[in-house]
């Protein structure tokens, strides 16, 4: 009955404005990919971007004044539509787009109730992350069947990877070209780091280290790095760095005491930044369950740092390594592949190999190649015409 918008009607342009006035709707400003992806946006020189939230939280030092700030003056997402419907009929932005599922949904309320009169005749694109399933796993909240029936009714989609994308289509029934990949922005950490190391093992001649981040929940995977590290330390000399905090930790913490590690493993709890342990670390090794993201990988690969992950549930980790090229992929919970690919880490040519991959990896998601995929594709799916 329903039917998606297929070849969607030109956006409307005032005379002499020939920049996309684009908004992003996210909880915070201080969301490195929302940041990131609106840094790219400016730095392409067409689009205005405008991060609206519901969030009394600072932007992120790195961006740059001229992205703008609208705060709606709530506290969460369900708050939100009154205040947004008057951005939309006040501020008039061409695009607006909506990340997160909760947000999807109230994104494309306000949007349908903005263009009754006086009417706001932008476009709203939601943004999908994650395999409509794997959402809907994780969290009860983010209904799969809803968002099956709501995003038929948003003139585009955009995804980080060709399977989501894929996922989305088939599931919720959309015209294909109103779906894009547009992958998340990766933005590096800049200048060298610090003079002292976060941590006495990274002191330079020190033994090889690698280093897991976690919040160390149910699920984490730090029983199984932990196994696969007194594996590796039968033969091999290395030192393992849990960061996080959580409820696993003191469990974490009693299997290093009963497997004598010790003098070679540590939980370390949460550090202001840890990817000042990435840069100098061996690898960063991800053995959790379930991950529909893969952001710590990408987080590690900004800096260099090659990564080892187990190919977890929600498919994060075998997106961000692309089935195993950027990274080293192994069968979730096989204790004895997690630690011959940590062993294989440790040969400086396949270190070598795979930092190379993981900064090639980082500079084709830069903020503005990013930008520029999401600019092209609006562009081209809407009819705009733009320098």
């Amino acid at each position: 009955m329903y039917q998606n918008r297929a070849s969607p009607a030109p956006l409307s342009r005032d005379a002499g404005s020939p920049m996309i006035r684009l908004a992003m709707l996210h909880d915070t400003p201080a969301c490195e990919v929302v940041s990131g992806l609106a840094l790219g946006l400016l730095e392409t020189g067409r689009v205005e971007p405008t991060i609206v939230c519901y969030s009394t939280e600072p932007p992120l030092s790195w961006l740059p004044p001229e992205v703008r700030i609208h705060r709606l003056g709530v506290d969460r997402a369900l708050r939100s539509p009154p205040g947004l419907i008057r951005y939309l009929r006040t501020d008039r932005p061409d695009v607006l787009i909506t990340r997160q599922v909760h947000a999807n949904f109230v994104g494309l309320a306000a949007a349908w109730m903005a263009r009754i009169p006086p009417p706001w005749r932008g476009k709203i694109v939601v943004v999908q992350d994650q395999l409509l399933e794997s959402g809907h796993a994780l969290d009860w909240r983010d209904n799969k069947w809803l968002a099956m029936a709501c995003y038929r009714f948003a003139d585009g989609l955009i995804v980080p990877y060709p399977a989501v994308r894929d996922n989305a289509v088939r599931a919720c029934r959309l015209d294909p070209s109103s779906a894009a990949v547009v992958p998340t922005p990766i933005h590096r950490l800049s200048g060298p780091p610090g003079s002292a190391p976060p941590h006495p093992w990274l002191a330079e001649g020190e033994a090889p280290v690698f280093v897991s981040v976690s919040d160390l929940p149910a699920g984490s995977g730090a029983d199984l790095l932990i196994d696969a590290f007194a594996e590796l330390r039968r033969d091999r000399d290395a030192r393992l760095l849990v960061v996080g905090e959580g409820l696993g930790r003191a469990r974490a913490d009693d299997q290093i005491r009963r497997l004598g590690l010790g003098d070679y493993a540590q939980t370390i709890g949460r550090v202001e930044d840890w990817r000042q342990f990435a840069t100098r670390a061996q690898a960063l090794v991800n053995a959790a369950d379930r991950d529909v993201s893969g952001q710590t990988l990408t987080e590690a690969m900004s800096v260099g740092c090659p990564v080892v992950t187990t190919d977890s549930l929600g498919n994060g980790p075998r997106f961000v390594t692309e089935d195993g090229r950027c990274g080293l992929l192994v069968p979730q919970g096989d204790r004895a592949k997690l630690a011959e690919a940590m062993a294989a880490m440790l040969r400086p040519e396949i270190r070598a190999r795979y930092s190379e991959l993981a900064l090639e990896y980082v500079k084709a998601r830069s903020p503005l190649a990013c930008a520029s995929a999401l600019v092209d594709f609006l562009s081209g799916h809407f009819g705009l015409h733009l320098p």
